[in-house]
């Protein structure tokens, strides 16, 4: 429980956001339903339009239909375009905390790119890889819980830990809670799918769970949640790389590879 002092609430889920979620539990494989997503939210569309457009995909024409855009992006992509944005219609409420909520959001990317990857190298299925994502990113959604419950107090200790977001050793202490035990609570308290609060659960405390699809996905969040932190810092990319090419074991290759591309695809979705 959080301290006596402190009332347990929750902000407002982005429409955005909860939208892609419908679409994720859906099973649907037909982008159709995320190309209207899209074209619904003016934002969201220049983002993707852009995206597809940049130098980045090297395209020889410039590409003007969303839903040409969302087939050649690709699900995960465009889901992740779609969520930061939905990130970026909280900057009112914490408008004096941008840069803090900007971590936040690079962190949640790079947690559900993470995951996604991990679970789709280590072949645990289609079905779990598909909301690998969306789990990943949402778990890192417990620290705007705690944003929103007090928003100068946590800032205050976001900057007083050495990396630019606090552990969960520091949360703890400060609130009697921390992002990974509030994602589940939000999760559950924002009606997400049953699978993703599930999957929330596993991320928070999967060391005593039996081996499992749901406990591969849950400790590759936690690992990319961990991961996350350290990929703010300037120095991540150089020692992955480092650690790609010295590491003798085939699972710390594959770590630290997925973990690259988390990190470049983290610093690049939202900037454009």
């Amino acid at each position: 429980m959080l301290e006596q002092d402190l009332a347990l609430t929750f902000p407002t889920l982005p429409s955005t956001i909860s939208k892609v979620e419908e679409f994720i539990a859906s099973g649907q494989t037909d982008p159709a339903p995320l190309v209207e997503i899209v074209e619904r939210d003016p934002s969201v569309s220049l983002n993707v339009l852009r995206r597809v457009n940049s130098p980045y995909h090297g395209l020889q024409r410039e590409v003007e239909s969303i839903d040409r855009a969302v087939r050649l992006l690709g699900f995960v992509e465009v889901s992740s375009i779609a969520m930061i944005e939905g990130v970026e219609e909280l900057q009112d409420h914490f408008d004096s905390h941008s840069t803090l909520l900007r971590q936040i959001a690079h962190s949640a990317v790079f947690t559900g790119r993470f995951a996604q990857g991990l679970t789709e190298a280590l072949d645990v299925g289609e079905d779990w890889a598909r909301i690998a994502f969306s789990a990943g990113f949402l778990h890192a959604m417990g620290r705007l819980v705690l944003l929103h419950i007090q928003p100068d107090r946590y800032a205050t200790l976001a900057e007083a830990d050495t990396r630019p977001l606090p552990g969960t050793e520091a949360e703890t202490h400060a609130f009697g809670e921390n992002y990974r035990t509030l994602a589940p609570q939000a999760a559950d308290h924002w009606n997400l799918p049953e699978r993703i609060c599930s999957v929330l659960q596993i991320a928070a405390n999967p060391t005593d769970r039996p081996e499992s699809p749901g406990k591969t996905l849950g400790v590759s969040i936690q690992n990319g949640s961990d991961l996350a932190r350290r990929d703010l810092t300037e120095d991540f990319a150089g020692s992955l790389e480092t650690a790609g090419e010295t590491s003798a074991a085939d699972i710390d290759h594959l770590v630290a590879k997925v973990a690259q591309d988390a990190s470049l695809y983290a610093s690049e979705v939202g900037h454009f």
